[in-house]
C-alpha cells in the first residue's frame, strides 16, 4: 500500500514538471518569434532622443494686429505649461530653458549664464514680437538646430496673448508694435499688416513716436472733449451704494500690468493709488504714450467710468491693451474700490 502510493506521488510529479516544461516551451516561443503589427514601427537613432514633432512649416500671421488687444492674464495662464523649463521673474534661475525675464527685445541668446545651442547662438537678431511669434509658433522651424522641444503654440490668439504676457516681464516694457490697415482680401475681410515694428533701441523709440505726437495728441483731445456727458449725479449715487470689495475682485483682471498699493513700484500700466481726481498722465516714473500725456485734466468719477467701459475710444493711440470693462455695475464697483485707494477719498457729491 505504502508503496503503490509512493510510486503514484513520483508519477505526478513527472506529470507536472512535463506540462511546466511545455507550457514554457510555448510561453518563450511567443516572446521571441517576431509576431505581425498593424502598427509600423519608427528607428530611433542611438543616442538622439525622441523629441515632440514641430508643427509643419505653414505662413504665420503677423502678430502686430492683435498686440493692442491681446490678454497679458491670458497669456501668463498659458505660460504655465512653460515652467517645467523655464522662469519667468526677475533674477530667475536658468533650468532646461533660459530664464525669460526682460526677453522681449533683447538681443537673441543673450543670458551670458546659459549654454544655448550653437544654431541659436548663430541665428542672431533680436526678439521682437514677429520673431517670438515665429519662434512660438514652431520652434524648430524657425531656429533648426535648437534644443528646444516644444513644439509650438499653433493659435495665434494663444500666441498674442502670451507675447502679451511677455511684455509684461520688464522694468521697461517694450512699445506695441504700430499697425496700419490693409487693403481688402479678396474674400472682402481687411487684414492689418505689420508697418514698423517698434525697435527696441531708445533712439528708434523716440524717433517713432515723434513722427506721432502730433496726430495723436490730436485725435486724443478731440475725442476727450467729444466723450458724453453722464449724470453725474446719478453716478455718484451708485458708486455710494456700490460694494469696494466687489470692485477689488473686479480689480484683480488688472493686476498683471497695474499694482494698487501707496507706494508700489510701475509695472506694464502705471500705479493706481490715489488715482481719482489724479492729474492724467502724471505718475511719477512712468512713461505715457503721447496720447495719454495729450489729454489733459483729471481723472474724475465720470471720467474714469467712461476710459473703463473703452480705453482705447476713448483715448485712442493709448498703449493700454484692456479692452474695457462692459458690465456698468463691475465698473460702479471698481470705481467704488478706486476710490478707497487714498489717504483722503474724494467726496461724493
Amino acid at each position: 500500500m505504502s508503496s503503490s502510493l509512493e510510486a503514484n506521488k513520483i508519477a505526478g510529479a513527472v506529470l507536472v514538471a512535463g506540462l511546466v516544461a511545455l507550457s514554457s516551451g510555448i510561453i518563450a516561443d511567443f516572446l521571441v518569434e517576431p509576431h505581425g503589427s498593424d502598427r509600423a514601427s519608427v528607428e530611433v537613432p542611438a543616442g538622439e532622443p525622441a523629441t515632440p514633432t514641430a508643427p509643419s512649416a505653414e505662413p504665420v500671421g503677423p502678430i502686430a494686429p492683435l498686440m493692442a488687444a491681446a490678454d497679458p492674464a491670458a497669456g501668463e495662464a498659458i505660460a504655465k505649461k512653460c515652467l517645467t523649463c523655464h522662469t519667468f521673474v526677475q533674477g530667475g534661475a536658468n533650468k532646461v530653458g533660459p530664464n525669460l525675464w526682460n526677453v522681449l527685445g533683447r538681443p537673441v541668446a543673450h543670458m551670458a549664464d546659459f549654454a544655448y545651442s550653437d544654431a541659436m547662438k548663430n541665428h542672431g537678431g533680436t526678439w521682437g514680437y514677429e520673431e517670438l511669434n515665429e519662434f512660438i509658433a514652431n520652434p524648430k522651424g524657425y531656429v533648426p538646430g535648437t534644443k528646444m522641444t516644444f513644439a509650438g503654440l499653433g493659435k495665434i490668439q494663444d500666441r498674442a496673448n502670451l507675447i502679451a504676457y511677455l511684455r509684461t516681464l520688464s522694468a521697461s516694457p517694450q512699445p506695441l508694435p504700430e499697425v496700419t490697415e490693409a487693403p481688402a482680401t479678396e474674400t472682402g475681410t481687411t487684414t492689418e499688416a505689420t508697418t514698423t515694428e517698434a525697435t527696441t533701441t531708445e533712439a528708434a523709440t523716440t524717433e517713432t513716436a515723434a513722427a506721432t505726437t502730433t496726430e495723436a495728441a490730436a485725435t486724443a483731445t478731440e475725442t476727450a472733449a467729444a466723450t458724453p456727458a453722464v449724470d453725474t449725479a446719478a453716478l455718484m449715487k451708485a458708486i455710494a451704494a456700490a460694494d469696494p470689495a466687489a470692485g477689488q475682485n473686479v480689480a484683480k483682471k488688472c493686476l498683471t500690468c497695474h499694482t494698487f498699493e501707496e507706494g508700489a513700484a510701475n509695472k506694464v500700466g502705471p500705479n493706481l493709488w490715489d488715482i481719482v481726481n489724479r492729474p492724467v498722465a502724471t505718475q511719477a516714473g512712468f512713461n505715457y504714450s503721447d496720447a495719454m500725456k495729450a489729454v489733459g485734466g483729471n481723472w474724475t468719477l465720470d471720467r474714469l467710468d467712461a476710459y473703463l467701459a473703452d480705453p482705447k475710444g476713448i483715448v485712442p493711440g493709448t498703449r493700454m491693451s484692456f479692452a474695457g470693462v462692459r458690465k456698468e455695475q463691475d465698473r460702479i464697483d471698481l470705481l467704488a474700490y478706486l476710490r478707497t485707494l487714498s489717504a483722503n477719498p474724494v467726496p461724493l457729491e
